[in-house]
């Protein structure tokens, strides 16, 4: 899947033998689950790894550099690796930074694997599949790996202040003028003419909820009162409140609510 400034993808390997390469034009971030046989890796020619349990290990290669190596895959355990290509294509400080951060191979860092986690959850349909939710995992992990790299910067930054009282109207009338369609940070970011990152943390300070869990409320919010109306079927409710699916209607409103869409439906006649 692909957003505004970042994709990812999700590789599974059955047992087998292969040699790899990765370069691009944008930095790489991988979460691997996957025990090898034998093999070996190297970034850039020079740093060299043959450990074999690679689960739940993190492997960073900033732009321009490179990634390459052999595996081989015995037994019947399928292997994985959930890859995230960052591209420079952001206006900010900490996107900037991460490009002078060093090749790094199979590291542990609790942080990243969290939000790259809650991201394949949102590519391989057991998470929230939310353009503005995934918008602000890349920008989280972008963070994270600023400060993963840079232990003077672990403490917390302090807020630039929320939005002014024009800025979170308007923001919040383009939600609700829009709760239909896909709503993506890059939108509400430029209805309140700030960077992303500004947005993203004015907006958490003046609301108490993150853009993403926000948007994800008011949906739940008018679905509850479309539900109402019995000649909708639950799918319609789903498409008029911005959902792509039923399914995602019901995983959403029953993480949000407690029950499923038909339950509430039925409960409150």
């Amino acid at each position: 899947m692909s957003w505004s400034w970042f994709s990812a993808e999700l590789v599974r390997i059955w047992p087998t033998e292969l040699e790899f390469r990765v370069k691009g034009d944008a930095a790489y971030l991988a979460l691997h689950d996957s025990v090898r046989s034998d093999g070996e890796t190297t970034t850039n020619g020079g740093s060299r790894s043959i450990i074999r349990d690679v689960r739940d290990k993190l492997t960073f290669v900033p732009t321009g550099s490179s990634v390459e190596g052999w595996n081989s895959f015995k037994g019947p355990r399928i292997s994985s690796v959930f890859a995230v290509h960052l591209t420079s294509a952001i206006s900010h400080p900490d996107a900037d930074h991460i490009s002078n951060i060093p090749p790094s191979l199979y590291f542990e860092n609790n942080n990243l694997k969290a939000t790259l986690q809650k991201l394949q959850g949102a590519l391989d349909g057991s998470g929230i599949d939310d353009h503005a939710y995934a918008e602000t995992l890349g920008l989280l992990l972008l963070w994270e790996l600023r400060h993963a790299a840079d232990p003077k910067h672990s403490g917390p930054n302090p807020l630039r202040g929320g939005l002014t009282v024009r800025q979170l109207r308007r923001v919040r009338e383009f939600i609700d003028a829009q709760i239909s369609t896909q709503i993506t940070i890059s939108d509400l970011a430029a209805v309140a003419g700030l960077s992303r990152f500004h947005f993203v943390r004015a907006f958490k300070h003046s609301v108490g909820q993150s853009p993403y869990q926000y948007v994800l409320s008011e949906r739940i919010r008018r679905a509850r009162g479309l539900l109402s109306k019995h000649h909708l079927s639950i799918s319609d409710v789903a498409f008029a409140v911005g959902f792509s699916s039923a399914s995602q209607l019901n995983r959403v409103f029953r993480k949000l609510v407690g029950v499923k869409p038909t339950d509430f439906r039925r409960e409150t006649g």
